[in-house]
């Protein structure tokens, strides 16, 4: 019975040994492959935009995309993220609201103006001196500050106004710029209507904590998560990652969001006698340019097409709203992907904003 229970034990010893041996190898090896991967990823990405016909002659334009990679982001209340200060020689972000630079010789006579948005605001795939804020500065003389940040809803350029405005800010004019984010990221199928990019990440890095049994059995989390994300990836081409396509109380609930958001946002401004814009943003699959040079997603479009013509119906006959998915119908290459773009986009946007306030009255007398 002894040498029975101790070849017993003895086993059970070797096979406890063997499989964290196994589990644990397991782990390092996906972690470092998806380091090498996500790096190759990548710079093959920076590599490809930088040497799209839209760059063509663009001397900065690897270095830009190079940067990008190189930004940190910091957790902020009620905003959730900002990007960490950085200076570069396409990207500058410094001052208490960590803002994007913003260059143009400013009249100090004219009105301020406060750009809100995500990435295609904030200016991915263009320098401090082509983004959306520095071209209207430069087409107008206007002072211009650039509060756009990567992956912000309407309801956190929302947040951050309320802070600009608490602090004792009090612009001339505010535009918001969104639309993508509510489809790209709402529309996914394990975020709702009222959710920001990150909602699922941070609530599963919560759940997470402690050194219980789910610390102790993290190796075999890690492993259940490489096999599920695998399985995401393969319910992704399949299309299901994302769920307004097939769920149109979603699908109405997100486009109702943004509109109440900039209504929300234009009572604010309003309250402080400034003038709020609402611009809906334009996105390559509505957008009549070229765009043989991309590949795009075919379950993405799906998405905007289900929430875009219900945003636009709520946007008719509102104050203040403005439809730009046309503002882009220019034969050039213009699209970096689905929805940011090169300069020369940001260039046709500025223009437009710019045109939009002028038709609306809003000169220079209006509102100093």
């Amino acid at each position: 019975m002894r040498s029975a229970f101790k070849i017993v034990a003895i086993n059970a010893l070797v096979l406890f040994i063997v499989f964290n041996v196994v589990i644990w190898t397991i782990c390092l090896a996906v972690s470092i492959h998806n380091v090498l991967t996500s790096e190759q990823i990548i710079n093959r990405q920076d590599l490809m935009k930088a040497k799209l016909p839209n760059y063509a002659g663009v001397d900065w334009a690897l270095t830009h995309f190079q940067e990008l990679q190189s930004l940190g982001t910091k957790y902020v209340s009620y905003v959730e993220w900002r990007r960490k200060a950085f200076k570069g020689k396409t990207i500058t972000i410094s001052g208490p609201y960590r803002q994007r630079r913003t260059v143009g010789h400013t009249d100090a006579t004219k009105p301020s103006v406060y750009f809100f948005g995500g990435s295609t605001m904030w200016g991915t795939g263009a320098d401090d001196a082509h983004t959306i804020p520095s071209q209207f500065a430069q087409l107008s003389g206007f002072r211009v500050e650039n509060f756009g940040e990567v992956a912000y809803t309407s309801h956190q350029s929302l947040m951050l106004l309320i802070q600009v405005l608490q602090d004792g800010h009090r612009p001339n004019i505010v535009v918001f710029y969104d639309g993508v984010n509510e489809v790209t990221h709402k529309c996914r199928t394990e975020l709702t209507p009222w959710s920001h990019a990150r909602e699922h990440q941070i609530s599963s890095a919560l759940e997470e904590r402690g050194y219980g049994l789910q610390y102790v059995a993290r190796p075999l989390v890690a492993l259940a998560k490489y096999v599920s994300d695998a399985l995401f990836t393969s319910a992704y081409r399949a299309g299901g990652w994302y769920n307004c396509n097939s769920d149109s109380t979603k699908a109405q609930r997100i486009a109702d969001n943004l509109i109440e958001d900039w209504a929300i946002a234009r009572r604010l401004v309003e309250s402080y006698s400034g003038k709020f814009i609402g611009v809906l943003q334009p996105v390559a699959f509505f957008s009549d340019t070229r765009l043989d040079h991309l590949e795009l997603d075919n379950i993405q479009r799906k998405q905007y097409e289900a929430v875009y013509p219900l945003i636009k119906t709520k946007m008719t006959d509102q104050p203040g709203l403005y439809d730009f998915t046309d503002v882009l119908d220019n034969p050039e290459y213009i699209y970096i992907d689905f929805c940011h773009v090169s300069p020369i986009g940001n260039r046709y946007v500025a223009a437009r904003i710019l045109k939009s306030l002028n038709d609306s009255t809003a000169t220079n007398q209006d509102l100093r």
